[in-house]
This record gives structure tokens, sequence and C-alpha cells, in this order.
């Protein structure tokens, strides 16, 4: 909830002597009494600190008392003629943060205005909005039935009225509701009002989403839906394109990368610590351009605008009626209008001494105004006055209603703005009031939103669509909101916005069984493992240990259930439980417990901690008495890897993680439920060790960004206090510890060596800041800690903190783990309840969902008279080019193929959905086994594999020195997937080798007599070790004629595809993986080409002197070419190849030899220089990395 907290300037008539502080008050409207320090009190709004509130520093840290702080020795500032650089961490490390009185403006100091004049103009947009809460102290529905509506409404009808009149507004989630009770006609004038650009969306997001506790998945999905309303509604024009967020109670550079990866311009941001922004303000650096950490080039820097002030309303406000803190304000006549004016000028004038531009912005607007048309109306007729009055009298001046639009355009380009990177956390309104107590407020409530993340993203893997999820999706985006998923609103709001995320949680599970039921028939009436009876209670496992249970992966690399393998996006049968409680057989881990309390002493100390507190509330912290927690009856069980006492149970579970990550590394997950019952405690654990991190502390910013901090004696405890989306981590030379979660709270590092992690709080009193209560609602609560130790791997030199890829794995499995389903029906046996079909492959998806993987038999025909020795089924590589797959399959369909007895494999480069319908229709006549490529860079357009923008920083590109370009890296990526997955899909292994081929290459109608006669000659001949196998176009694609030849075969050197060949080739690739991985060729079949000029396997193949596959698709991709022959114009016209019956009688010595003698370059020709590439081709060639399923 926002509050109008405007200050007010020292003001300085330029005709008359200045009014009382009592009249500037009546004639703007502010209002309020004013505390001891010169600051508003508004105690009927929210976020207002009680009068006579003196907070004490914890004794402990006593804040250091310096003057006023100069900004050039703290950040990196060179000159006016170079690019100003802030960074927010060095100013947070280094700023004093003292907060000595600015007389009128208390956290400020005597502005004196702007100079005006027709060669010095000043351009002033006063902004009208109304800041509609989402829910907060009422509920989102009785917020809407009270008020939001009716501010709709008042402001339609206000709009009509006068063509100079404008609004912003920003919460799609009310608007979508209005929108649908409205008549045509009213929607009619809605989208006139848009269209003159008297109405402006501005972000657009379904609610305007806190971004502490927020992860970029819900964040972006709460953008989502409130663009796809607009889109459908208006069309994509109406979009917004600068942000508006003037309550999140600290920001994150997170926002600023989504803003501007969804093409906004600019945004505005509010809420930042009073020090912070004076310092800012001191040197004009309230607008900046803001950049990601990671972004050397500025790519994603956006341009931001931070208010001056602490309220959203600013200092020209005027409420003609309904004042809010129960002034009489009188309207604007003729015998008033120009001293207002005039109090109003300075105002701006003043506000203008604080940017670099000669333009100005003055939101007009507080939480819910603008309820009645009465309001509306006094409201702009009592500015509109004032505009006239000063633009005609007041030479340089202009002021008006404006957008946010209008402010940006007006103001982008007129001068050079400083550079800042870094966070804004955490947030201080006044005096050492940190607003740190929200990281951690209704934990539960936390974890249930994650619960609902890991739903929703598990069934969109699967295949469900926005559509299919949009009240899962709508219930996740209303909770993003800033008092939502901070847990600051009343108990019922909290009760309501539970209820909802309940709901939308059951409701992609019953997706997810349906969609599990139509793709695997024979499994009988499922319900999920972990349930919970109401909205607000903690989940138990209904399925037993010892049941058998559908186990479903969501992410794209495999997950285990005890021994059970389950590949990337696909489901298995398993049995629990799927972890157990004890060191696990081979562990790397030796761990230690205190025989007393049953606490970890050994890798590391875990100390369970609590805080007795006097003040605070849902919002705020402030430390009290520190003590370790006194739990009576503590019983420990299985010698210290489960401890519990009334109102604490900690189970301890050793992980164990694949080889490749390297072997010295720990990892532990602590499981803590707690009930928190007793008044103003808050609870932490606190794990100590013996790393020398010298104060230093990283953390996460909703789980995309990190940031530092650095420990500071001279602050106050509340003060290094941060969010925690997922991640702490501290580190020396020698080791790293990183602790992870799987929902939001707050954190510390507090002590060297030690990172504290918040449990829950309880509150009996309120904070003054508005929601008029404490946090009394505690519910037992379930957190997962997941504590990695590592020794290798990580680099404490880099400019930039960033996580290992063991840490990120570890991430993705305790935020996304497998999703666990049980029988309905308890009277039948699990085992044959559970069977799975044999002749399905275990894997989920259809239209446009998952990495799926299924084997769909043709008919239940007998299999072709015609026997064949080598069983060679055919992989086609397929994107979008449908019309040449039609071609494609129907020579397939023409030819010997036996397609009765030996599958087809299509690997999707994404999920086209033309392409997919395509496929499905063929599962009659074909057996199918579906891939799709869980790492396609049309999936991942922004990370990797695709042009994640982190990839270039830093890198010195290729050997030719070319930057990463994701469209010439991915055809390899999705090749060496591929390849790895055939090769090792249990249901394939009965076949000696595969043809490789593209959606865009036909086949002969003799295609299998050929690959039979061909293998069968090199095996008769004793030549399997000469030659890689076969391919079947000897001009390559057309690259040349074909050269006049004896006989029927020939053997020349491989250069390119389609080709066939068996596993041991395949052995020898693995084998020899890095030459392929390493080898700077973006050409996955030059890789292996390079590889025979290594001498690593054979580099002869076998080819037909007549086409027997042919590339008819030689228009379009990478490598476009003309068709430059006839022959090729004659197959691109008649899709035809000839029948070839030839053979090799006379032995190998008679073949005609067509050898290209051209050398392997050593460098390749780039595009393949990239670590992460190199990395990610290895891990495919590992043991269990490839993804896939599990047939366990």
């Amino acid at each position: 909830m926002f509050w109008l907290g405007a200050f007010y300037f020292a003001y300085r008539s330029t005709s008359a002597s200045p009014p009382s502080q009592r009249e500037i008050e009546e004639i703007l409207g502010s209002g309020g009494n004013e505390n001891e320090n010169g600051e508003e009190e508004t105690p009927q709004e929210k976020h207002k600190q009680p009068a006579g509130h003196h907070p004490k520093p914890h004794p402990q840290y006593q804040p250091r008392q310096v003057g006023k702080s100069n900004l050039r020795s703290i950040v990196g500032i060179n000159s006016r003629t170079e690019k100003e650089m802030i960074d927010m961490r060095d100013l947070n490390k280094n700023l004093p943060f003292d907060n000595p009185s600015g007389g009128v403006w208390t956290q400020g100091w005597d502005i004196e205005p702007v100079d005006v004049s027709r060669s010095h103009p000043l351009t002033v947009y006063v902004v009208p909005h109304s800041h509609c809460d989402p829910g907060w102290l009422k509920t989102f529905d009785d917020y809407f039935q009270s008020q939001t509506k009716q501010i709709l409404t008042s402001v339609v009808e206000a709009l009509k009225l006068d063509k100079r009149r404008k609004f912003i507004w920003a919460e799609v989630s009310y608007f979508e509701w209005w929108w649908k009770e409205q008549t045509a006609e009213t929607q009619d004038v809605v989208r006139e009002l848009l269209k003159n650009k008297q109405l402006e969306f501005v972000t657009g997001g379904w609610v305007q989403p806190d971004e502490a506790n927020t992860q970029l998945y819900a964040m972006e999905i709460q953008l989502q839906e409130g663009h796809d309303f607009i889109n459908r509604t208006f069309g994509e024009d109406y979009i917004p394109q600068h942000g508006w967020s003037i309550d999140p109670f600290g920001y994150s550079p997170t926002m600023a990368y989504l803003l501007k990866k969804h093409k906004f311009k600019g945004m505005l941001i509010q809420r930042v610590h009073y020090a912070v922004k004076k310092e800012l303000a001191l040197h004009k650096h309230l607008e900046f351009m803001w950049r990601q950490t990671w972004d050397t080039t500025g790519e994603y820097d956006i341009f931001t605008h931070m208010l001056a002030n602490v309220g959203v309303s600013e200092d020209g406000i005027q409420y003609a009626v309904e004042c809010p803190w129960e002034y009489q304000v009188k309207p604007i006549h003729d015998g008033n209008v120009e001293k207002r004016a005039m109090i109003l000028l300075d105002q701006y004038m003043k506000k203008a001494a604080l940017y670099r531009s000669n333009v100005v912005i003055a939101p007009l607007g507080d939480d819910f105004r603008y309820r009645s048309i009465t309001e509306a109306n006094a409201q702009y007729d009592n500015y509109q006055r004032i505009f006239d009055y000063l633009n005609e009298n007041v030479p340089g001046v202009t002021l008006q209603f404006g957008t946010l639009s209008d402010y940006f355009n007006s103001v982008v380009g007129t001068f050079n703005p400083p550079i800042l990177k870094g966070s804004f956390f955490t947030y201080s309104d006044r005096n050492e009031d940190y607003w740190s107590g929200y990281f951690t407020s209704r934990v539960f409530d936390k974890a249930l939103d994650r619960w609902l993340e890991r739903a929703l993203y598990a069934a969109s893997s699967m295949g469900a669509t926005k559509e299919e999820m949009q009240q899962s999706r709508r219930a996740l985006s209303l909770f993003q909101h800033h008092d939502g998923v901070t847990g600051t609103a009343t108990d019922e709001v909290v009760r309501d916005y539970a209820k909802r995320i309940f709901g939308a949680i059951r409701k992609a599970q019953k997706w997810m069984i349906k969609r599990m039921r139509q793709e695997h028939r024979h499994l009988p009436s499922l319900q999920p493992c972990l349930q919970s009876t109401t909205p607000r209670g903690l989940s138990v496992n209904v399925c037993h240990d010892g049941d058998e249970v559908v186990l479903y992966n969501p992410l794209e690399t495999e997950q285990f259930c005890g021994n059970v393998r389950v590949r990337g996006r696909s489901i298995a049968l398993g049995k629990l439980p799927c972890e157990e409680v004890g060191p696990p057989p081979n562990s790397r881990v030796t761990l230690q417990f205190d025989e007393e309390t049953g606490l970890m002493t050994h890798p590391i100390r875990e100390q369970w901690m609590v805080w007795s507190v006097e003040e605070g509330g849902a919002y705020l912290f402030f430390p009290g008495k520190l003590d370790s927690y006194k739990g009576s009856d503590v019983t420990i069980e299985k010698d210290g890897y489960v401890v519990h006492t009334k109102n604490w149970r900690r189970t301890v579970i050793e992980r164990t993680y694949p080889s490749s990550f390297g072997t010295t590394a720990k990892v532990i997950d602590f499981v803590y439920e707690t009930f928190l019952d007793t008044d103003n405690e808050e609870w932490f654990v606190r794990f100590s060790s013996d790393i020398e991190n010298k104060g230093i502390f990283h953390t996460d910013l909703n789980g995309y960004n990190f940031d530092t901090h650095y420990f500071r004696a001279d602050l106050p405890i509340q003060s290094q206090v941060f969010p925690m989306p997922t991640h702490a981590s501290i580190e020396d030379g020698k080791r790293r510890l990183t602790i992870l979660s799987e929902h939001a709270q707050g954190t510390a590092s507090l002590k060297e060596g030690s990172i504290d992690i918040w449990l829950d709080r309880r509150l009996a009193q309120d904070d003054g800041r508005g929601v008029g209560q404490g946090v009394q609602d505690n519910v037992p609560t379930r957190t997962r800690l997941r504590i990695v130790i590592e020794e290798e791997g990580y680099d404490t030199g880099e400019d930039e903190f960033e996580i290992t890829p063991l840490c990120k794995q570890m991430w993705e499995e305790l935020n996304h783990p497998l999703e666990l389903f049980g029988s309905r029906d308890k009277g039948k046996q699990p085992r044959a309840s559970l069977t799975l079909d044999n002749d399905e492959y275990r894997a989920m998806g259809s239209d446009k969902s998952s990495n799926q993987h299924r084997i769909v038999a043709a008919s239940d025909a007998a299999a072709s008279s015609i026997s064949y020795k080598y069983g060679i089924p055919v992989v086609f590589l397929v994107y979008k080019r449908v019309d040449y797959f039609r071609k494609s399959i129907d020579t397939l369909r023409q030819s010997d193929f036996p397609r009765d007895s030996v599958p087809i494999i299509i690997s999707h480069d994404g999920h086209v959905e033309e392409m997919i319908s395509f496929v499905e229709s063929i599962k009659s006549e074909f057996r199918v086994i579906q891939l799709f490529h869980p790492f396609a860079c049309s999936e991942h357009p922004n990370t990797f594999p695709g042009d994640d923008p982190k990839l270039n920083v830093g890198y010195r590109g290729d050997s030719y020195g070319n930057p990463r370009e994701a469209r010439v890296c991915c055809l390899k990526h999705h090749f060496a997937w591929m390849l790895n997955e055939v090769f090792n899909l249990d249901e394939l292994s009965k076949f000696d080798g595969f043809l490789f081929m593209e959606e865009d290459y036909i086949v002969a109608p003799t295609i299998y007599e050929t690959i039979q006669t061909g293998f069968s000659s090199i095996d008769e001949n004793n030549q399997k070790e000469e030659f890689f196998g076969l391919t079947f176009d000897i001009t390559d694609g057309f690259s040349y004629k074909s050269p006049p030849q004896e006989g029927d075969w020939s053997v020349k050197r491989f250069v390119t595809g389609p080709m066939a060949f068996r596993r041991d080739m395949y052995d020898r690739i693995k084998k020899n993986a890095a030459e392929f991985c390493l080898f700077d060729e973006y050409n996955w079949d030059w890789s292996i080409v390079h590889m025979m000029g290594k001498e690593l396997m054979p580099y002869k193949t076998l080819v037909p002197n007549e086409l027997q596959v042919a590339h008819i698709g030689l228009k379009g991709g990478l490598h476009e070419r003309s068709i430059g022959n006839m022959e090729a114009r004659r197959i691109e016209d008649t899709n035809e190849l000839q029948p070839f019956h030839g053979k090799i009688e006379n032995g190998f010595g008679n073949l005609g030899a067509f050898m290209d003698t051209r050398k392997v370059h050593d460098a390749g020709y780039g595009g393949w220089g990239h670590p992460s590439d190199h990395d990610h081709c290895l891990k495919l060639f590992e043991d269990k990395s490839h993804i896939g399923n599990d047939d366990s």
C-alpha cells in the first residue's frame, strides 16, 4: 500500500512574503501533524512512524557520527565529460548513513529553486494516478467492489469531459475485472481515450510486484498476464513501454532486466533508503542508466527516474475534497489562484534543481483516490486553473497534465545520465527503521508461493498452455503484489491469498494427472503424494514408504528417486522413500553431531537462535536480546540426523551428485519444521565455519542476479539483514559455503564465517506502517535448506560473483524436485496398478509441450516378409520446414523401409505446432519415437544455449574474434544431444546403427536395400575398421557434379551427411568427445571430419554412385545456396530418386575412388569457441548425462 508522504522544500516566494507552514499545508493539502524531526505524521495512512517513536540501535553497534558525505569519494566518478559510474555495493560499503537534520526537508537540505525564463524554460508534467493495492487492508475482491471499480468509472467519466486531462493506470488485475463489467459503449470510450493518449497503462503487469522475495519466474508471469490482456483487448500498440513502481519496499536490478527484455524504454522507482536518495540527489544522480552487474556493454541499460521525495504524491498535491488527513482544502478561484500557483511553482522549481533536465514529473495521486466523479473533476479543475494562470503569467513555464510516456519522451536524450549498478536493499524510510522484517513475515505463505511456482513450472513443462493454466497463473501473479508475498497484509487478506494459491496448486496438479493418464492409459486414478487439507496447513505425504509411485521430472536434466533415474521431462516408476535419513552408502561426508543437543558440529556448526524483541512488525525488524533456542524435552534420533522438541524438528539428509562436478564438495539438506507460538520472537538458524570471509556476504536477487554486501560494525543490525529469495554465500580462498532455500526469507552474516537464515517471526505489535496489526497468525512451517560446501570450482578473483555449475544444479533440483503421484485406489496392488505399458516410452508431452520421447506402434501387423540383417532406424532432425518434411516422409512411405518393425526417430528442435501435428498424423503408419531437444535455442532465446547476453560478457570471441551467436551454435548442440540420445535409449539398443537425416532430405525407393548392401559388403570384406559408415549422396548436396564412375559403388572421404554408421563409430566419437566438443567449428559434420584428420576414426565411407538420399531444401537455412545443376532442379521438381540395386561383387579393390584430399583446418571455421558450449557438449557425452527417459 502507498501513502501520500509529500515533503516540502523551504518556501521561497518570488513576490509576496512566505506563508506559514500551516498555510502551506492548507494550500497544498499536505495536512497532518509533524513529529519533532519535522516529518509529517499521517497515522491513518500506511508506513508512517508513530509519534514519539525513537528506536535504539543494538548496544553492540553504535552508528558513527559523521557529517554530510561526498559521493565522489565513494563511487567511481571521473568528470562530467566521461560516463559517471555508481556502484551501489561500493556506495553501501562506504556511505556514512548519517542523518543530520536538513531543516524543512528533514532528510535533505535547503534547496534553492532553479531560475526559469524564456531562455531557461521549465516544463512540468503533472501525472494523475491512483495507487490501488490488489489486497492489503481489504481483500482484492473487497477493494474492487468498494473502491476500485468506482475509481475507474470516475476517471473515465472525468477524462471524457476535457481532452487536456490525462491518467495512468498500473494494476491490470483490477482493470481486467472492471473491463468485463462495462457496456460496449463504455468500452468504446476507453478505446478512444487510449487512442488519444489521455489514458495510459504503465508497466502493465497484473500487479505492482515486490522485488525482494520474488523470483524472476513469477515476476515475468505476472507481467505476461497483464500484457496478454492488453494485447488481446486493445492491441500490442498499447502494451506499455515505461515502468511505474512507486510502492515496493526496495528495488532489484532484475526488474530492470525484465522490463528491458520486454522492450521497455524507461522506468520510475520511488522507495529508496533516504540517505542513498539524498546522496544521489546531491549530485543530480536521481536519473541514471540502470545497468546489470554482468553487462559490460550496456546492452540491457534502461533509463531510470527516481522520485526525489519520500512519498508518491509529490510536493504539488492538492485535494479539492476528501483530504486524507481531514484538512478542509479550499478550491482554487480567482481570489487565491496567484498565491497557490506561485507556491506550487516554487516547489516544482526546487524539484528541478535535483535533476539535470528542465523537465519535471509530478505525480498527482495517492492510495485509492479519484473515488467519485466529484473528487476527480474538482482535482482536474483546480490544477487546470493553476496551469492556465502560470502558463499565461510566468515566462518560460509550461505546465500540463501528462502521462509517464509524455515525461520520458521529453527528458530522455536531453543529457548524459550516469550509469548505476546494483540493488536498493535494504530500505529505510527514516531514522534506523529498516524494512528487513518483511523478508521473513508470513514465511509459510512465502513457501506456499513457491509450491505454486513449482506446480506451474511442472505443468508447463508437461505441455500446459497459458490458457489452461490461466487461473493458476493469475493466482500466482496476484500474490506477487508488494503486500502479498511480502507478508504485510491483514490476517483476512493473508487467508484470502492462501485460499487462491491452494486452489491454483490443486488445479495444476489435476491437469498433470489428467495429462499423464492421457499419455499412459494404463495408469490408475492418481493423487499427488504431497497434500494439505487446508490452505494454510502444512503438507503431508499421503503416499507411504514402500508404495510404488509415479515420478515426473520437470527439469531438463535427470533426477533420482533412490536408485531410480528419471530423465528430463519424463516419468518413471519409483518406490518411496526417495531419500533416506542417515548416511548414504559410500558417503563422501563425515557428519558429526553434539551428543547433548543433536546439533551438527562438523563440517559446519549449527545453532538454533532467537531474537527476543520489543518492537517491530510486519515490515520492520528491530533486534532485541539474542539467545540460543532453549527447547525442552530434546529428542535425538538416528545419531543426530533427526532432532526435535515441542516446536522445532530438524532432519539432515546427505545428497549425492554426479562425479562430473568433482568429488570434494559436500551437499547436505537441513529440513526444519517449526511452529512459532510465542509473541515477539524471531527464530533463525546460524551456520558457522572457519571461513575468513572478511565481512563479505553474497545473496541472490530474484533467483537471477547476485548482490554483494559488506558487514559494517558502525550500522545497526537491522540494516544488515537482506532478502534471500534462494541463495546466500560466503567464501575465502579455501572454501565456499552456500546455502540454498526453497522459499524466500531474510538472511545476514553478522559474525565472521557465519550465515544466519530466518525461519519465522511473530510480532505482537504494529510497526506503524499502516497495516494496523502485528503478525500473530503463525502456522506450522517447513523450510528446506541445502548446504553446499565447495573447495574447488569457484573463483574468488572474479569481478562479479557467480555460483558454480554444481550449485546451480542443486538449486534447480531443490526448487523443481520430482513430482510424486500415488494411486487413489488403496485396494489395488501398487505394482499392478502402476505398471506402464512396455510399448510406451515413459515421457510426457504433446502439442506445444515438454521435451518428450514416445514410441508408438504403427499397427499390429506382422513385420515385413523381407528379412534384413541390419536394423537401421532413420533419425530425422526437424525444426519447422513442414512442407519439406512431408515430401521426405512421402518418399520414405514409398520406399522399402520396414516401417512395421523398425522405428523412425524424429528429433524436434523446439515445439512447432504444425510440425508436431504432422508427426501425430503419421503415427498410424510408422513406429515413431519423438524426441524434443531440451536445449533448443528457439525455446531458450535469452538463456543458454540461446543468446544469453551474459555469455558475451568478457568473451574474447572465437578463433576469428567473432562473438557467440546462438543461430550458429544451436545445430551442433542438437546433433550432439540427439546422437547421444539415440545410441543410449534402451528401446533402441537392439538396433545396429542409424541413418541420420534432416527434415529436407528425400530417399530413394531402395534406401533400405542400399543400406543392407553397403554394411554387408563392408563386413564380408573385413573392412569394418577402415570405414566410418555409409553416405548416400556422392555430390555432397550438389556441392559438385558427380564424376563418371565405373561400377555401382565408390569409396570417398566423409564430408557431410546424410550418413549411416554403427555403434562402434559412436563409441569412438564418445571416447574422443573432447576433439568434437572443443574444436572451434560450428558444423557438426566438419567436427567429425576434424576427428578423422586426427586419425581418431576412419575417414572412408562407402557411397552408391546413384543418389539414394538427396537434399531438396537448399533454399533457406544457414547454408543457403541456389540449386545449381539440372539434376538438382529435376529432383526439386519431381521429388523422385531412382531405384538402385548395385552390388559389390569383386571386392573393394575394384571400387571407384572419389577422395576429397583437402586437409582439415586446424582452427576450424569458428563459431564454437565459447567455454559454455564446450562444457555443455562434453557433459552430453558423459555417462548418465544425456537427457531422456528411464525404464527402471
